[in-house]
C-alpha cells in the first residue's frame, strides 16, 4: 500500500515537472500583450531575436501591430505610432522566438494581416502590395508636398475618397517646416488631399486630385 502511494506521488511529481519544463521552453505559447503593452525586453540569459518589418509597397503604413500568432486580438504597441513607415523604410524590435501575426494599416486606412510568421532567428518580413493595385516597386508615382507657408504642416491627409478624414495623418511627428518639402510614394489614383497647421487650421484642400507620375503639391 505504501509502495503504491509513493509510486503515484512520483508520477504526479514528474507530471508537474514536465508541465513546468514545457511552459518554460521556447515552443510554449507567448503571452498575449494588452493594448499599449510592450513586448518584454530581454533579461540576462533570455533568448531574443531581431524581427524586422520592411515596407516594400508604394504606400505609407500608419499602424503596425505585432502579436503572438495564437492571440485572438492584436494587442501591444503601435510600432510606427510617431513615424509612418514609408516605402523602403524598415523597423526592428527584439522579440522572443515564436510564431507571430502582423496587422498593417496603410495611411489610406486599407488594412491587411499576415499570420503564422515563424520567427526563430533574426528575420525580415516584407510588406508587399496586392497584384494589380499599382503599388509594387519600382514606385513610379510620388507626391511631393512643398510648404510655401510661414507655419509647419502638422497634419496631412491623402485619401482615396472625397472625405480627407478617411485616412491617417501621413506626416506623423515629422512636421513639414516652412520652406521644406516631403515626398511620399503613392499608388496612381485619384485622391483628396488636405494640409493643416498644428492648430488645425486648413492650409489647402484639393478634391479629385489625379496623381500619376511624380507630382508636386504646393501649400498654399
Amino acid at each position: 500500500m505504501k509502495e503504491r502511494h509513493w509510486f503515484f506521488l512520483r508520477v504526479f511529481t514528474l507530471l508537474i515537472l514536465a508541465f513546468l519544463v514545457s511552459s518554460c521552453s521556447p515552443g510554449s505559447k507567448l503571452p498575449c500583450p494588452e493594448d499599449n503593452e510592450e513586448i518584454p525586453t530581454p533579461g540576462p540569459g533570455d533568448e531574443y531575436v531581431t524581427f524586422t518589418i520592411q515596407n516594400d509597397m508604394c504606400m505609407s503604413v500608419c499602424q503596425l501591430f505585432v502579436s503572438p500568432n495564437h492571440c485572438e486580438y492584436m494587442g501591444g504597441v503601435d510600432w510606427v505610432e510617431d513615424h509612418p513607415l514609408r516605402f523602403g523604410e524598415s523597423i526592428s524590435q527584439e522579440v522572443p522566438p515564436g510564431k507571430y501575426a502582423v496587422w498593417v494599416e496603410l495611411c489610406s486606412e486599407e488594412f491587411r494581416a499576415k499570420e503564422n510568421i515563424n520567427v526563430r532567428s533574426d528575420y525580415t518580413y516584407s510588406i508587399t502590395d496586392d497584384f494589380g493595385k499599382g503599388g509594387k516597386p519600382p514606385c513610379g508615382t510620388s507626391l511631393t508636398i512643398i510648404n510655401n507657408t510661414d507655419v509647419p504642416i502638422c497634419r496631412l491627409w491623402i485619401s482615396n475618397s472625397e472625405d480627407a478624414y478617411t485616412s491617417w495623418n501621413w506626416v506623423g511627428v515629422e512636421h513639414i517646416q516652412p520652406g521644406e518639402m516631403l515626398t511620399f510614394s503613392v499608388r496612381p489614383d485619384t485622391y483628396t488631399i488636405r494640409a493643416q497647421d498644428c492648430d488645425g487650421a486648413r492650409l489647402r484642400t484639393e478634391v479629385d486630385a489625379e496623381i500619376n507620375g511624380h507630382q508636386d503639391w504646393v501649400v498654399p
